[in-house]
């Protein structure tokens, strides 16, 4: 069994393929093709600094099928939908046969703006690489196939952006697969808790993100989100708001330009009274006092300390 490097590899295969169409640059190249191996084969796969991403048909009788092992030593079959991420090793073993796939091999640090991402490959759980299930990128690689096959108006543009969202949903599909397994049961995940958190601390309505809204945004019903709030960060789901709420009137309070009614506002309470209630239960200082001592200029006294 010999070694290849990804990308070479691309170009070694063609006396067995028959590209029905091909797209390439500097950071990519994209392969409508249909494989026939007539002898079953085996190849040692390095990915260099490259990635591959394969949507094939549908398994089907007379085509062909390959096995890839993974670095523990287990060998599994593919799925429509594969992924090889940079710096790993495979071991892929085929059968006689025809194959059909979309391929795309590409160095996602030479994809634009994604360059400056730390990308953490190395992290990457070789099980939810082979048959992915994940939509947006079988999307993703139906509509390389179509910028390839039928290129229209400014296609490489339409490519490189298709390639950067893959990139990006590639990461994020990988990291909520080493999170499903990192996350103790009964707890919410470190991606969950920072949805929740930009949520709340993002939201512009006064009235902030709903319990609806928020359950949404980790997959959860209402009530579950609530129990695993708490059982994860050791208080209620309302305390951390309420919490929140005065954290940022705290920062809005430091600007002495500010009535504390538009302070109430923007700190996500429906009026100065309800706002004065909460903060001074939270800080045992009304809104006024806490200014005062943080010597800030008051615009409503017109005095400092």
């Amino acid at each position: 069994m010999h070694t290849s490097e990804l990308k070479p590899l691309m170009n070694t295969l063609a006396p067995m393929k028959v590209i029905g169409a091909h797209l390439e640059e500097a950071s990519y190249e994209v392969c409508v093709q249909e494989i026939h191996w007539t002898e079953p084969g085996a190849v040692n796969l390095l990915s260099g600094r490259h990635c591959l991403i394969e949507l094939a048909e549908a398994p089907a009788i007379g085509r062909a099928r390959y096995t890839v092992q993974t670095n523990g030593g287990r060998e599994r079959p593919v799925g429509m939908l594969n992924f090889m991420p940079p710096e790993s090793a495979r071991s892929v073993r085929w059968n006689p046969g025809r194959r059909h796939a979309v391929v795309c091999v590409m160095d996602p640090k030479r994809l634009g703006l994604l360059g400056a991402i730390d990308w953490h490959w190395n992290e990457v759980d070789p099980d939810c690489t082979l048959d992915v299930q994940n939509e947006k990128l079988r999307t993703g690689m139906q509509w390389l196939a179509e910028e390839t096959t039928m290129p229209s108006f400014a296609s490489g543009l339409q490519v490189s952006c298709i390639l950067t969202m893959m990139a990006i949903e590639l990461h994020r599909h990988c990291a909520s697969g080493k999170e499903a397994q990192s996350t103790p049961q009964g707890r919410l995940s470190e991606r969950q808790l920072s949805l929740l958190k930009e949520l709340i601390e993002g939201a512009t309505d006064t009235e902030g993100p709903s319990l609806a809204e928020m359950a949404a945004a980790c997959q959860l019903p209402a009530r579950e989100l609530s129990t695993l709030f708490k059982r994860t960060a050791g208080q209620t789901l309302r305390s951390y708001v309420a919490s929140t709420h005065i954290a940022r009137a705290k920062v809005l309070l430091d600007d002495g330009d500010l009535l504390i009614k538009q302070v109430a506002y923007g700190s996500g309470f429906r009026s100065a009274a309800a706002f004065g209630d909460a903060f001074r239960r939270a800080t045992g200082l009304t809104p006024l006092q806490y200014r005062q001592s943080r010597g800030v200029v008051c615009r409503e006294s017109g005095f400092t300390h």
